[in-house]
């Protein structure tokens, strides 16, 4: 099996590392775990609760594809235990804020690759069959960014300080920046249609998450309600939106597994260097990701909106083909 991987840091000066890890198991298993940013921004020796939740719960990927419980268990049955490893390390490291992780696995059995993932991470087979979860909370959070984006840009010369006060107003919510002034009750109103537009969602329900902030997200995750995704944080998991499926190995030419740090796919090309041209070019047509490229977050002069990960490989068949 040939084997590309790459994985960059959003923080442009690499002082500090990411919350994207990698699992390579050569012809046994792949796999990619993207760590919640913490929102608090606090480090644990040196490393943030995202990346935290994402070693560990790589850590027990490899313990269960060492038993043969990858190939054999039930993806509730494999999620749960990944998020138990979590809840763990949580405790273990005395993490304020509930750290959290995607995963997107590639198991190798004897007939089939077996693809498994939980949350926004995604997996492309042959260049064209993508499989990728994009959580309905997230639409909510990038539309009102884009709104509250548009309002600080137009009275911030800086750009900077523009993007890091749009992140603030919605991690800290918007009845907060109505308190310190920030945004006015009209700004707020035009946000919350802006959300309930893009994601059509009820307008309470959208509301009501948008006045508290993503920093009261975590009360959304593994919740059974408008709002509620799947998440490896430590608690019992839901399997909305989990992928599970089994592909013949004659019917795979080629496995990319990636972190949403590349908000956009390359429509050509299966390789690392495909994926950062990719990259790239969404930087250049949108750095802000207030339109072609909409994302919760946008770039910086010292920030990427994300961690970004990728992980390609040929199998031996499609190699001596």
């Amino acid at each position: 099996m040939n084997i590309e991987a790459f994985s960059r840091s959003k923080y442009k000066t690499a002082t500090k590392p990411g919350d994207d890890v990698i699992l390579i198991e050569p012809d046994s298993v792949l796999a990619v775990f993207d760590g919640a940013t913490d929102p608090t921004g606090a480090f644990y020796d040196g490393e943030s609760s995202g990346r935290i939740a994402a070693r560990s719960a790589a850590q027990c990927t490899a313990q269960l594809a060492l038993s043969g419980q990858l190939q054999t268990a039930s993806s509730q049955e494999i999620f749960q235990s990944l998020s138990d490893s979590v809840r763990n390390a949580a405790v273990e490291r005395n993490i304020a804020h509930p750290p959290s992780t995607t995963a997107a696995i590639v198991v190798t059995t004897a007939d089939h690759y077996r693809l498994l993932a939980l949350g926004d991470t995604g997996i492309r087979i042959n260049g064209k069959t993508v499989y990728q979860h994009h959580k309905l909370i997230d639409t909510v959070s990038t539309a009102a960014r884009i709104a509250v984006h548009g309002i600080l840009s137009a009275k911030m010369g800086d750009a900077d300080e523009a993007e890091m006060a749009t992140r603030k107003v919605i991690f800290d919510g918007l009845d907060a920046a109505v308190e310190t002034g920030r945004l006015t009750a009209e700004d707020v109103a035009s946000a919350i249609a802006a959300a309930v537009a893009a994601a059509k969602t009820p307008h309470d329900v959208a509301a009501k998450f948008l006045k508290g902030g993503i920093r009261t997200q975590f009360h959304y995750a593994n919740s059974v309600c408008d709002m509620g995704y799947a998440s490896i944080n430590g608690k019992d998991i839901i399997t909305d939106g989990v992928t599970d499926i089994l592909l013949p190995k004659a019917e795979v030419e080629s496995i990319e597994i990636f972190s949403d740090g590349y908000v956009s796919i390359p429509a050509d090309g299966i390789h690392a260097s495909d994926w950062e041209r990719e990259f790239e070019r969404v930087e250049a047509v949108d750095f802000h990701k207030t339109g072609a490229f909409p994302a919760v977050k946008g770039s910086t002069s010292f920030e990427s909106c994300d961690d970004r990960t990728i992980v390609c490989a040929i199998p031996p068949r499609a190699t001596n083909a």
